[in-house]
């Protein structure tokens, strides 16, 4: 899957999709106009654009359709955050890869850990 970055109130429905597992457009108005001012046209067009990203399916029912996640939120942030580095270090090059190396520092312990771990398994296998 390429990587496509999710505007602000598309990763909100998302979140709605991903949790729901799958959610017809009036699913995920009613969900998010219970914290915001949002038109139901307005969801059923970033649905429409989730979907043409291919991000989501969606199949036929008698009022419309329903929507179902077409990558898991987990396979999404990884392929995102993939993306992400190679820009970064494209970009930037040895101050990108020595500024991350620079934040892992900040990261709670647990997490530092975790990642080092990460690293030396990917290192191995390669």
């Amino acid at each position: 899957m390429l990587a496509k970055t999710l505007g602000e109130l598309e990763q909100l429905v998302m979140e709605i999709v991903w949790r729901n597992k799958e959610s017809a457009v009036r699913d995920v108005f009613q969900e998010l106009r219970k914290k915001r001012s949002i038109a139901y046209t307005t969801v059923a067009t970033v649905l429409q654009r989730l979907f043409n990203k291919d991000i989501v399916g969606r199949k036929a029912e008698k009022n419309g359709y329903r929507y179902f996640p077409k990558v898991s939120k987990e396979s999404y942030a990884k392929s995102l955050t993939k993306s992400f580095v190679k820009k970064l270090e494209k970009s930037f090059g040895d101050v990108a890869i020595s500024s991350f190396a620079e934040g892992i520092e900040s990261l709670p312990k647990d997490k530092k850990n975790y990642l080092l771990k990460i690293l030396s398994e990917y290192e191995s296998k390669h």
